[in-house]
C-alpha cells in the first residue's frame, strides 16, 4: 500500500444524548452542506499483536471530511474505509488454520481534540467482506461502514486523530465452516513515530449563538415546563411557530390562521359545520433524519434516517362554513420491525469538560403518529399548516466515561414519555414551505424529562438527569418525498432517504 498521505481537514464527534426527533409526512430535499468536503486519505501505520507475534501492519483511512463546521452543529464523516494491510507472517498463521478465506470487523478509537480539551470516539461498524487466502503473502482488507457524527460546542480549530486498533478476524475453510479458533483477535497500537492525525476542522461560532453558561454539576430537580398555550397566528414572534424559509403569496399565513379560528367559534355553536369525517385511508411510506440540539450540553445529534410508515387521509374533514378542510394521518417509526428510530451514537463532553460516549434509542410509545393538517379550499395558493404530534421513551445504553464503561444497566430511560410536537407551514401553488404530499421541513422544541432506572452498582440517574434533562432543545427533521403505495409507479417510489437541513 503507497505511504501517501494527503493531509485534509475533518471533524470531532460529541453525541447528544437527549436528541429527540418526529415527523410525519414531511418530505423536501434538505440543501447540501456548504462546507468544503475534501477526500481523506491518509495512512497509519501500526504495531499488531497476532497470536503468533507482533508485526507491522499499515492501515489506510479513505472518506470525506467537512472542512469547516459551526459550534453546536453536527458534521459528519461520509463513506470512511478502513484498508488493512495484514502482513505475509500473519496470513500465514490464517493459512495454518486451513482458512480459505477471511473476513473481519475493524474497531478504530478516535480522538478528538480542541485546545485542553479532549474526547474519545469509537469507529466500531467498520465491516471487511471475506478476501481468499489461499496462495497469497500479503492480504488487504478493505473495511467501511458507518462512523459517529461530530460536534463541538464551541469556536475554535479541532483535530481527529486515529489511534488504537481492534481486529476481528473470522477464517472461514474453503467449505465455508469455521476454523479453530472461530475468531483470531488483534490488538494494534500506532507505531512509534506514527502520525495519527487524520483531518483539522475551523469551527465557527452558530449564528445567533452566544456563550454556554456552565451547567451546575450538582444535580438538582428540572422543573417542568407549563402546559403550552395556543401557538396563535404562525406569524407571530415567539409562538413556536417555524420559520419557513421561500417565499409564501402575501397574506397566506393570515389567511389560513382567521379560517382556522372560525372553525374553532362555529364547532361550539349550532352550524351544520364541519360535515362529518369520510375515511380514505391511504397506505404510503418515506424516510425522514435531521438534527436535534440538546440546550445544556450545546450539542447537536443527527438522528435517522428512518422508515416512516404512514397512513394518508384516516379522516377528511370538510367544513364549508369556513372553507377550510382538515386532514388526519397517522405515521408509526419503523426499524428492523420495532417502532423506534435506528440507534444514534456519538461523543460529547459532559459539563465541557468530561469526555463520554453513549448510545441512544427513542422508542415509539403510545398510539400512532398523529398528523394533522388543515387547508383553505377558497384559496388557490391552498396555504395548508400541518401538526405533528407523538409520543416516546429515551433510552440509553453503551456508556463510556473518559474511556471507562459506565455500566447503566439495561433499563436506563425518561422517567416520563417525551411529547413532541412539530409544526410546518406551506403552499401547494407556488410550491413553497411544507405540505403533506410534497413534504419539505418541520421543527419545534422538546422536553426531556427526568431518567430513571439507570446504573447497575450504584444509580446514575441523577447525572445524567442533571447533564441532559430540561426544556428549550430544537428540533428540525426533513422528509422525504412521500411513496403513495396504490401508485408506486411515482417518481418517489420506492421512498427515498433525505439529506437532512440544518
Amino acid at each position: 500500500m503507497a505511504a501517501r498521505a494527503r493531509r485534509t481537514t475533518r471533524r470531532t464527534s460529541r453525541f447528544a444524548a437527549g436528541s429527540l426527533l418526529i415527523a410525519a409526512a414531511t418530505f423536501l430535499p434538505g440543501a447540501p452542506s456548504a462546507a468544503e468536503v475534501p477526500e481523506l486519505d491518509v495512512p497509519v501505520d501500526y504495531t499488531c499483536r497476532f497470536p503468533s507475534g507482533s508485526y507491522a501492519l499499515t492501515a489506510v483511512l479513505r472518506g470525506s471530511i467537512p472542512a469547516d463546521g459551526l459550534a453546536g452543529r453536527p458534521v459528519e464523516p461520509q463513506d470512511i474505509s478502513l484498508a488493512l494491510d495484514l502482513p505475509a507472517p500473519a496470513v500465514a498463521e490464517l493459512a495454518a488454520l486451513g482458512a480459505g478465506s477471511v473476513s473481519g470487523r475493524a474497531d478504530l478509537t478516535v480522538v478528538h481534540a480542541m485546545g485542553e480539551e479532549t474526547a474519545t470516539a469509537r469507529w466500531s461498524e467498520l465491516s471487511a467482506p471475506a478476501r481468499d487466502v489461499t496462495g497469497q503473502e500479503g492480504l488487504t482488507l478493505e473495511a467501511a461502514g458507518p462512523v459517529p457524527a461530530a460536534t463541538f460546542g464551541s469556536a475554535g480549530t479541532a483535530t481527529l486523530s486515529a489511534s488504537d486498533l481492534s481486529l476481528s478476524l473470522t477464517p472461514l475453510r474453503a467449505d465455508g465452516s469455521p476454523t479453530e479458533p472461530a475468531v483470531v483477535e488483534v490488538e494494534c497500537v500506532p507505531a512509534d513515530g506514527a502520525d495519527g492525525r487524520l483531518a483539522t476542522v475551523v469551527i465557527g461560532e452558530a449564528p445567533g449563538d452566544g456563550p454556554v453558561p456552565d451547567p451546575d454539576p450538582v444535580p438538582a430537580p428540572e422543573p417542568k415546563p407549563e402546559k403550552p398555550v395556543d401557538p396563535g397566528s404562525p406569524t407571530e414572534p415567539g409562538t413556536g411557530a417555524p420559520e419557513i424559509e421561500g417565499k409564501l403569496p402575501a397574506g397566506a399565513r393570515e389567511r389560513l390562521e382567521a379560517a382556522r379560528r372560525k372553525a374553532q367559534t362555529l364547532a361550539d355553536g349550532p352550524e351544520p359545520c364541519p360535515f362529518p369525517p369520510i375515511p380514505l385511508p391511504t397506505p404510503a411510506e418515506t424516510y425522514v433524519a435531521g438534527y436535534t440540539n440538546v440546550r445544556k450540553m450545546d450539542e447537536a445529534a443527527l438522528l435517522g434516517p428512518a422508515r416512516l410508515d404512514v397512513t394518508l387521509m384516516k379522516e377528511y374533514i370538510p367544513d364549508p362554513c369556513t372553507s377550510t378542510f382538515k386532514v388526519l394521518s397517522e405515521a408509526d417509526f419503523m426499524y428492523e420491525g420495532r417502532r423506534q428510530l435506528p440507534p444514534a451514537q456519538g461523543t460529547f463532553l459532559t459539563y465541557g469538560f468530561m469526555p463520554t460516549t453513549a448510545t441512544m434509542e427513542l422508542i415509539q410509545v403510545g398510539g400512532p403518529a398523529r398528523i394533522e393538517s388543515v387547508s383553505v379550499t377558497s384559496d388557490p395558493t391552498m396555504p395548508e399548516y400541518t401538526t405533528v404530534t407523538a409520543e416516546f421513551d429515551l433510552r440509553i445504553s453503551d456508556v463510556e466515561v473518559n474511556g471507562v464503561p459506565l455500566d447503566v444497566g439495561p433499563n436506563c430511560r425518561t422517567a416520563e414519555r417525551i411529547k413532541q410536537t412539530l409544526h410546518a407551514f406551506g403552499t401547494g401553488n407556488p410550491p413553497s414551505g411544507y405540505t403533506v404530499n410534497r413534504g419539505g421541513a418541520m421543527d419545534g422544541e422538546t422536553f426531556i424529562p427526568a431518567f430513571t432506572g439507570c446504573g447497575v452498582d450504584e444509580d446514575v440517574s441523577a447525572l445524567l438527569t442533571s447533564s441532559i434533562s430540561g426544556g428549550g432543545n430544537y428540533i428540525k427533521m426533513t422528509q422525504a418525498p412521500l411513496c403513495v403505495l396504490n401508485d408506486t409507479s411515482s417518481v418517489d417510489c420506492p421512498a427515498k432517504k433525505p439529506t437532512p437541513e440544518r
